[in-house]
């Protein structure tokens, strides 16, 4: 039982634990044939960008449309080399790129634990980054630029923390190589490292000039000499990440708004980092006699510079800040090795103290089975490990790509013009632009954009996959799917203190929305989606914009209408009813659904929501809750019924609207919800803000953006296209349709 101190099984050990640690990875990306994530749909379009004749490093040719690009080439140019030497399925030789590179931090993490503190601790840190769940969150969402930064970074701090090494011009040049790597690779995270590294220094110049300045003198300089190395690359890039085009600092509210609503850290978590940031200065003390010493303050400002990023909206900055917890990972996994081989040797002494007759045999033994023990503990008890159940369930969740989507790209690249655009949702979408091609419109969510350019062309992929028109003044956002459509929809959404997340204030479905009717004293109901001929057109006086969807039979004629009006916070729905025979409207029945104590009054109801706290109001200014208009709970949906008084031409409209209200549930009476619902009644017309009336238009985006195909994943999509004469299926499968744009 000698193997925790026999320097060659050590490294035979650490083989054994690399070797498990790629497999582990490579199994996980390659188990389903494509690798899980749809990123590595844009660094395969930056590969191809690479590979393109006419080449720039900031720039895409395919994703998003094509444009300025702010991924960062030092991964992809890697990759794209071993492509072009074995001829491997891209796929398959990024995955193998990334698991090597994700491999790469465990020798790492060995290699600078091993230098600091010792060769025991290092091979206990290796075992437990084989399992560091943020490495295997990067990898299954194919972040793998990330992966290979955070590679870089513990071998930086391994080369920095040779001092007397540092001295030689060779070593100097290779550390200045390996800096370069990681600006090119991700500036972002060597923007991380580079602040790391000038805290630690002010932190030892605090403490001690004389070695402060001589180990910034060795620090900076392979530094100073790596970004110079990639200085024409970092003078072209940075302007784009810090511009007016970049997200970071720009002026697209609704991608900063995305970001902090999605991607804040929670203080819970930022709080518990903070205890390895103690630990490493107290366990230099105990070790090395003094609190400050090279290594303590390196890795205890390498936890607590990312805690800082984490909250860097608070001074304008807008970033994923959930990714700055894969710094954390590398610190805190040493900081709980250390523990572990602590523990174990405190244990062990408290034995030998206990039964002074223990040998150095069984020492040994005792270390090796606490620390083994230790170990699967914390492999089994701790959030930060992914062990293989949990991570194959995590490529699930990831996982974007199958054989008949694989198909359908291939399709697309065999048998569409190279020029063509296309519009898809998000995975599909930037899967589609890299190993299809072809120059893609993906609807991806803001939060999970970088550059301005990026957002129009999401967002009109997003709005074309979802509905045909869209008007949005701020307050209201009402998409409305088209009379092609089964069951064509009229959604009314509002929009609430500039959130993202918008609530549906009101529905129409014309396959539920109901008339019962007289032709020639015949009682009959018929259902709005029930008409074969119908049109649809859209009017925008500047003021306001309407929708306006006319049905007719011969026999009679319905015109439905909503209008949003600028400023104001209700929407007005207008139904016409018009007899070209022998008809004679008696009743009009519409279903919609909502969540929330329902409150009539005022002649107005309104609809509570106690955990949202908002009010979703119907106001009926021209007929009488109880009289001409009743209000009526069908299990789950609301129904509106209209008394049309057997008239043979009718007028009926009411709005439809939200509003916030801030009290607790307890103390809302019913005076105050009265209250609510009375003053909305009063203010539905006024107008509350100046915001213009944005507009959404299918067939006027398609013109403009140059659209040629769409393909589409969604059920409900692929049936609107499906009903739409400008659309043409191409290709189609279990999963994918391929529609060709025939005429706008």
């Amino acid at each position: 039982m000698t193997l925790m101190v026999n320097g060659r099984n050590i490294t035979l050990l650490l083989f054994i634990t690399l070797a498990a640690g790629f497999i582990y990875r490579l199994t996980l990306t390659t188990i389903n044939t494509y690798p899980p994530g749809a990123d590595i749909g844009l660094h395969e379009s930056v590969i191809n960008s690479i590979l393109a004749p006419k080449t720039t490093l900031i720039y895409n040719y395919f994703h998003m449309g094509g444009g300025v690009s702010a991924t960062n080439p030092g991964y992809h140019i890697f990759a794209a080399f071993i492509i072009t030497l074995t001829g491997a399925p891209d796929y398959f030789v990024q995955a193998t790129v990334a698991s090597l590179f994700s491999t790469m931090i465990v020798a790492s993490a060995f290699l600078v634990v091993k230098q600091v503190w010792s060769e025991k601790a290092g091979l206990v840190v290796a075992v437990l980054a084989v399992f560091s769940a943020s490495d295997i969150l990067m990898l299954t969402w194919a972040g793998y630029p990330n992966i290979l930064a955070l590679s870089l970074i513990p071998l930086l701090f391994y080369l920095l923390l040779q001092p007397t090494r540092l001295k030689s011009k060779n070593f100097i040049v290779a550390t200045s190589i390996v800096v370069g790597a990681l600006f090119l690779t991700h500036v972002f995270s060597a923007l991380v490292f580079l602040a790391t590294i000038i805290l630690a220094l002010l932190i030892s110049i605090v403490s001690s000039k004389s070695v402060g300045f001589k180990q910034a003198k060795l620090w900076l300089t392979p530094i100073f000499f790596g970004v110079i190395l990639v200085s024409p690359y970092l003078l072209s890039v940075i302007p784009v990440y810090f511009g007016s085009e970049s997200a970071i600092t720009g002026s697209v509210s609704i991608m900063k708004q995305a970001v902090v609503e999605t991607r804040v850290v929670s203080t819970a978590i930022l709080g518990l980092a903070i205890i390895p940031i103690i630990f490493f200065l107290v366990y230099s003390k105990k070790r090395q006699g003094r609190f400050i010493t090279p290594a303590s303050v390196l890795f205890s400002s390498a936890v607590f510079v990312p805690l800082i990023a984490a909250q860097c909206y608070i001074f304008g900055f807008f970033l994923d800040y959930e990714r700055f917890l894969y710094f954390l990972a590398l610190p805190v996994i040493a900081c709980i090795g250390l523990i572990i081989v602590e523990s174990s040797e405190i244990i062990t002494k408290a034995l030998r103290k206990i039964r002074p007759q223990i040998s150095n045999n069984t020492k040994t033994a005792t270390i090796s089975l606490l620390i083994v023990a230790c170990l699967c503990t914390s492999l089994l008890g701790a959030s930060l490990f992914t062990l293989p159940d949990k991570a194959a369930a995590q490529v699930d969740f990831f996982q974007v790509m199958n054989n008949e989507e694989f198909e359908a790209i291939q399709w697309i690249q065999q048998n569409t013009p190279q020029e063509a655009i296309f519009v898809a949702d998000a995975n599909f979408g930037w899967w589609l632009s890299g190993f299809g091609q072809r120059r893609t419109l993906s609807a991806v969510d803001p939060q999970y954009l970088i550059l301005q350019r990026e957002f129009e062309p999401a967002q009109v992929a997003a709005n074309l996959l979802k509905t045909n028109y869209l008007v949005d003044n701020g307050i209201l956002q009402i998409e409305q799917s088209g009379p092609y459509v089964s069951g064509s929809t009229h959604d009314i959404y509002a929009s609430v203190e500039s959130s993202i997340y918008k609530p549906l204030v009101f529905s129409l479905n014309d396959t539920n929305v109901s008339m019962l009717i007289r032709e020639g004293g015949v009682a009959n109901e018929i259902k709005l989606g029930a008409f074969a001929d119908s049109d649809i057109h859209v009017v925008n006086d500047g003021n306001s914009t309407s929708f306006i969807i006319s049905r007719q039979n011969g026999t009679m004629r319905v015109t439905e209408e909503i209008t949003v009006f600028r400023g104001v916070r209700f929407a007005e729905v207008t139904f016409v009813f018009q007899n070209e025979g022998s008809v004679n409207y008696d009743w009009l029945r519409v279903p919609f659904k909502a969540r929330g104590e329902v409150v009539q009054y005022a002649n107005s109801i309104g609809i509570i929501d106690n955990t949202m706290q908002w009010v979703n109001q119907v106001v009926l200014p021209q007929n009488q809750l109880g009289k001409d208009a009743s209000f009526e709970e069908n299990g789950d949906y609301y129904e509106l019924v209209f008394n049309l008084g057997g008239k043979s031409n009718a007028v009926l409209s009411f709005y439809v609207g939200l509003c916030t209200y801030s009290a607790p549930s307890e103390i809302l009476s019913s005076e105050y919800k009265n209250s609510l619902i009375e003053n909305n009644t009063k203010n539905y017309r006024d107008a509350v803000s100046n915001d213009s009336i944005n507009s959404f238009d299918y067939r006027t985006e398609i013109r403009k953006w140059n659209i040629s195909y769409i393909a589409a994943r969604d059920p409900q999509a692929i049936a609107r296209f499906m009903d739409d004469r400008i659309f043409e299926v191409v290709f189609r499968n279990s999963q994918v349709t391929v529609f060709k744009i025939i005429g706008t």
